[in-house]
């Protein structure tokens, strides 16, 4: 951009036709530098040496306190125009061009038709290119109400809205009010959820809430989102979310169905009478496992086993021996090939010399819950494992309470890390199941039964055994559903185990190849 100044007249130093050097100030002219005139500075200058003049643009170099100047003649003396010879006594002072001038009414020819009113100004329309009316004191549109607005204003727009008395700008893609006083924020009479769970499958969901403003002003609803680190909105969404959806003070959600996107995110819902914004929270999750319904089940005389508010599978037995009374199974699981793990988050030991170990396995859901299940006959259908490391399957033991059999159980020896009777702190029993096939496999501390077909991730464990076979006589539901169950032989236990599922609750081990996570 071109640099005009004022009264500035200078000597030269430098002879050719070639860059200047500025030499002392002409008198009753300024300097440069009294001019504010700095190095890279674009001004209009007039060279004349004798009867020899040039006009034209000039770039300002300063170093060391000397200034010179790249010379780009416009017109000069010489026939075509070029940069004429300085000689000795030469003089350059700065001046606007007529040039300018010219390009100054061009300008002015863009002028918009639309005649100002008093009071206005003109400003440049980029996407007309031309200059128009500017909008300020005198140029305000009056509207009767909100809905009455502009629909297709230009940025800086103003608007007087009369019902509510309230002033308003475009900021370029919606309209703002001015605050003209203290006034009251929205408030919600229908709020946003607590807590709002994503379909998993990527199907939308929706809530609904209600904004008031007392002042009559309309609502504006917005949204916006955030994890500890990160702020989210309509244009950077959270990894949760492909979509939000606005509808009046509805709000539409498209999840992701990319499981490595699973995790939670604090929502804002937003409610503005343009002024004021009242916000909700709600926390969104978006969650790729299956919960393990744990109703609240109670066998005669055995006690119970229910969710607690905590989360943990909360379980009391008190059976003198492991029998269908004695069992206390939950609802049935999810079908297909699943894997969960359950940890022992308290020790249970068994009293001295009673065969009371705490016994938790896989049974068939119906058998289970109309008391079809038991330790002692090989017709009753389940798969367990003992506190002491056992497993059994059909009532039939695979290791004794005097040692291991013939069979093998575990191919490394016990899993445990110590030789107690009992589940300790820190166990992790494993699970994973076939509803298809009717197979069940036990693992425990990182280590599958071998009797159960080892790791059933494997060839040789997806192939099974006659051990981790349920298919028996007492499957008796249609949909070939399992429950997990709880049970002891003698007294009373008491312990506390969490079912780790990797929402919430992180798993311990890999999920075996082939199987979903629960």
């Amino acid at each position: 951009m071109v640099k005009f100044v004022n009264r500035v007249k200078l000597n030269l130093t430098t002879t050719g036709t070639g860059t200047v050097t500025f030499g002392s100030v002409v008198d009753g002219f300024q300097s440069l530098a009294d001019a504010s005139v700095v190095d890279s500075d674009v001004v209009r200058y007039t060279l004349e040496s004798g009867t020899n003049y040039e006009v034209g643009t000039g770039t300002i170099g300063l170093a060391g306190g000397t200034y010179t100047m790249a010379r780009s003649p416009s017109s000069s003396s010489e026939s075509d125009n070029s940069a004429i010879n300085l000689g000795a006594g030469a003089v350059c002072f700065l001046t606007m061009l007529a040039e300018d001038v010219v390009q100054v009414l061009a300008d002015l020819d863009n002028v918009s038709s639309t005649s100002p009113a008093g009071g206005q100004t003109l400003s440049w329309n980029a996407g007309t290119g031309s200059w128009s009316p500017a909008s300020p004191s005198g140029g305000i549109t009056s509207v009767g109400n909100y809905a009455g607005l502009p629909a297709s204003p230009s940025e800086t727009d103003l608007a007087w809205v009369q019902d509510t008395k309230a002033l308003y700008i475009y900021d370029g893609a919606e309209w703002d009010r001015f605050s003209t006083g203290s006034q009251f924020a929205p408030r919600f009479t229908t709020a946003p959820p607590a807590e709002h769970t994503l379909n998993k499958a990527g199907v939308t969901t929706s809530f609904t809430v209600v904004a008031v403003d007392d002042n009559s002003f309309p609502i504006i609803y917005d949204w916006d989102a955030f994890t500890s680190s990160t702020v989210y909105s309509t244009s950077s969404l959270p990894p949760q979310l492909t979509n939000v959806a606005i509808s009046g003070g509805t709000y539409t959600f498209t999840p992701s169905s990319n499981t490595a996107h699973q995790g939670s995110i604090t929502f804002r819902t937003r409610a503005s009478d343009g002024v004021a914004t009242v916000v909700g929270t709600t926390t969104m999750n978006l969650i790729f496992s299956e919960s393990v319904t744990v109703s609240s089940y109670s066998a005669s005389g055995a006690g119970n086993i229910a969710a607690s508010s905590t989360g943990l599978i909360d379980a009391t037995t008190a059976a003198a021996y492991i029998s269908a009374s004695g069992l206390l199974p939950t609802d049935a699981l999810k079908g297909g090939k699943q894997y969960f793990e359950i940890k022992c988050l308290s020790t249970y030991s068994s009293p001295t010399g009673g065969q009371p170990e705490l016994w938790i396995g896989i049974a068939d859901t119906t058998a289970a819950h109309s008391n079809s299940v038991g330790y002692s006959s090989g017709t009753k259908n389940w798969c367990f494992l003992r506190g002491s490391g056992q497993v059994g399957r059909n009532g039939g033991y695979t290791k004794t309470a005097s040692g291991w059999t013939s069979t093998g159980v575990w191919a490394g020896g016990d899993p445990r890390t110590n030789t107690s009777v009992g589940f300790d702190d820190g166990d992790v029993i494993m699970f994973a199941y076939d509803t298809t096939a009717k197979r069940v496999w036990i693992g425990m501390n990182g280590q599958w039964c071998d009797a159960l077909g080892g790791d059933p991730g494997t060839s040789t464990g997806a192939a099974g055994t006659t051990y981790n076979d349920l298919s028996g006589v007492n499957n008796t539901d249609a949909d070939d559903t399992f429950c997990l169950v709880m049970g002891n032989q003698a007294s009373v236990v008491n312990v506390d185990m969490q079912i780790q599922t990797g929402s919430g609750f992180s798993r311990t081990y890999s999920v075996p190849t082939g199987f979903e996570a629960y």
